[in-house]
């Protein structure tokens, strides 16, 4: 699993797993993972850091696909606040958090 923190031109921070160990059958429609899937974890872990936190976010479900599963950050939270709660995320399933903000964030 790989975690990403994303903030592209034309939406709020991302924050994104990529290279979920999904099921061959994995379709968006239908969800067949496990609680002992990535997927699951991940999901899970965020939303139970925003919780603790207080941030508001929500899933992407536009961008999930086989392996991906995406969270965007509201449009109100600070980024102080949004790198916190990727950290947490990233520190509580032992993975390394990447961060790529876009060249014209400001």
């Amino acid at each position: 699993m790989i975690i990403k923190l994303i903030q592209p031109p034309a939406k709020n921070w991302l924050l994104i797993a990529a290279e979920l160990n999904d099921p061959p059958m994995w379709d968006r429609f239908v969800p067949c993972h496990t609680t002992e899937s990535q997927r699951w974890q991940y999901e899970s872990t965020v939303k139970i850091e925003a919780a603790s936190t207080g941030l508001a976010l929500k899933q992407c479900k536009e961008m999930l696909s086989k392996g991906v599963c995406v969270f965007e950050y509201n449009w109100e939270a600070a980024d102080d606040d949004i790198l916190l709660h990727a950290m947490q995320v990233a520190d509580q399933l032992n993975v390394e958090l990447t961060i790529e903000a876009s060249s014209n964030a400001a």
